[in-house]
């Protein structure tokens, strides 16, 4: 009997030390939980029609077709160690719903923070005026019911987009540009442009490797990449 009973409490002392291991690394893994809540006020850069103005890091302006409007922006401390000041330019359907996105985001590491960019595995590259991106593509399907992380840059976008009344589309094709503002590589200005799939008729799983309409990814995202450079200019300082 007694046997027993120690037996019973090894192993309920056995499942308390891997619950606590498991909790702990749950808690310890989320980075999102050092992210600050976001402010919309005191913005460091400055919207002039559809200009978007930044003087520093980088110090240049992006210009955007009249057909996207400024939807605000917001700024915060992504998982405790970046400077990050996120803007909106949203274009929207007649029936005032979500077409396309420009999601632009400038962010810095933290004085004394160590860690840098590195985005030279990226499969693209694509000049915006005198400016060369790291670029890359992606066709998904967007599940607003999926459980996600919290405190991640993209999870702050759809909270902000949700306040002002807009989701994304069900089918979105989506091009992430990045610009390493200076050698020390800690800075970036990353610029992500979301459009509705469907206006190409077709799905994000039609177009993976394996799907029905797999051989029409490459005009698809030529198309996307185009639609880019007909809708954004960027400026250096002293040009317009």
């Amino acid at each position: 009997m007694l046997g027993m009973k120690m037996k019973k409490a090894s192993l309920f002392t056995a499942l308390i030390v891997v619950t606590g291991l498991a909790i702990a690394h749950w808690y310890f893994s989320d980075r999102g939980r050092f992210t600050t809540m976001p402010e919309e006020t005191n913005l460091g850069r400055s919207v002039i029609g559809n200009d978007l103005v930044s003087t520093y890091d980088p110090a240049l302006t992006l210009r955007f077709d009249s057909k996207y409007q400024h939807l605000g922006g917001q700024k915060f401390v992504l998982y405790g160690v970046a400077d990050t000041e996120q803007h909106f330019f949203v274009e929207t359907t007649p029936d005032g719903k979500l077409k396309s996105l420009y999601w632009v985001q400038y962010e810095a590491y933290l004085r004394g923070k160590s860690y840098t960019y590195d985005y030279d595995d990226s499969p693209l590259r694509l000049k915006l005026g005198d400016y060369e991106f790291y670029a890359d593509t992606d066709a998904f399907r967007f599940d607003p019911n999926k459980k996600r992380k919290r405190g991640t840059d993209s999870a702050l976008v759809r909270q902000f987009l949700a306040g002002k009344g807009y989701s994304y589309p069900q089918e979105v094709l989506y091009a992430r540009m990045v610009y390493l503002t200076d050698a020390s590589r800690q800075k970036e200005l990353m610029i992500i442009f979301m459009d509705d799939l469907a206006a190409y008729g077709t799905t994000a799983a039609d177009l993976k490797d394996d799907g029905a309409e797999a051989e029409h990814w490459s005009e698809i995202e030529r198309a996307h990449l185009e639609r880019i450079k007909n809708t954004l200019t960027v400026l250096g300082p002293g040009t317009n």
